[in-house]
């Protein structure tokens, strides 16, 4: 009788782990559009001593738009997949000493190091595959961690500089004052970015989600070879926004 006690215990334990199992492991598909705005920069990492000061203006209106795709391997774990529409855009103001760069006034195009005021607008939209794994924490909490490729289809790159002067050739070379020139570097970029991703989400609703996300730029912005920034840049922008869960589970 004992023995038969124990066997009905354990048949009752194995059955209930069966049952966890099967409810832990629930395979399928989840589909969301996610929706928001980025905030951010393309940014040398670190800063230069040539940038002295630096200030920003208020950001760019840089909409987000996805459609995801999950793959439910059980109730926790997931492999997520993206097709975003991203436009990143800031501009940014600072005084540099020295900079080494290419700048166009009256219609002459000048290579050297530049002292003065320097004002960078940047306006680019990508085609962005983020491939990230998903983990479930409790009913109501996400986070995602991956990387990204990104497609730049439309490019902006563009500036001011001005109130300073330029030595051509090098720091010691002839001085031309500089009242204002512009620089137009948007067909020099790179086409292709990709980096790492980090996202998460809250669930505050059946069927909508807070999420927040960050891409940082493993590939510069610049080849290279080109000569008109000496130093690497790389898009760095975060997301904020919502998703909208099309199937609930």
């Amino acid at each position: 009788m004992k023995y038969a006690t124990r066997a009905v215990m354990i048949g009752l334990c194995v059955l209930s782990l069966i049952r966890l199992q099967a409810q832990e492991k629930r395979p399928g598909w989840d589909f969301r559009i996610n929706g928001g705005f980025n905030i951010g920069g393309t940014s040398p990492l670190p800063l230069p001593p040539e940038i002295r000061t630096i200030s920003f203006s208020p950001p760019a209106l840089s909409p987000h738009a996805a459609l995801e795709v999950i793959r439910r391997w059980n109730d926790r774990w997931g492999l997520s997949l993206q097709i975003a529409f991203d436009y990143k855009g800031f501009e940014v103001n600072d005084r540099v000493k020295n900079l080494y760069t290419e700048i166009e006034m009256n219609s002459e195009k000048y290579t050297g190091n530049f002292t003065g005021k320097n004002t960078t607008r940047i306006h680019n939209s990508f085609l962005t595959l983020p491939l990230a794994a998903t983990c479930r924490i409790g009913n109501r909490w996400e986070v995602q961690a991956g990387m990204y490729a990104g497609y730049l289809y439309s490019a902006g790159f563009k500036g001011t500089a001005s109130d300073g002067y330029i030595r051509r050739n090098g720091p010691v070379g002839e001085k031309t004052m500089v009242d204002r020139a512009s620089f137009d570097f948007s067909d020099r970029q790179r086409s292709f970015d990709y980096g790492l991703l980090l996202a998460g989400e809250w669930g505050f609703s059946r069927r909508f989600a807070a999420r927040g996300q960050v891409a940082w730029g493993l590939n510069p912005v610049f080849p290279s070879d080109f000569t008109g920034i000496p130093f690497k840049m790389y898009h760095i922008y975060g997301t904020l926004g919502l998703s909208y869960h099309l199937n609930t589970r």
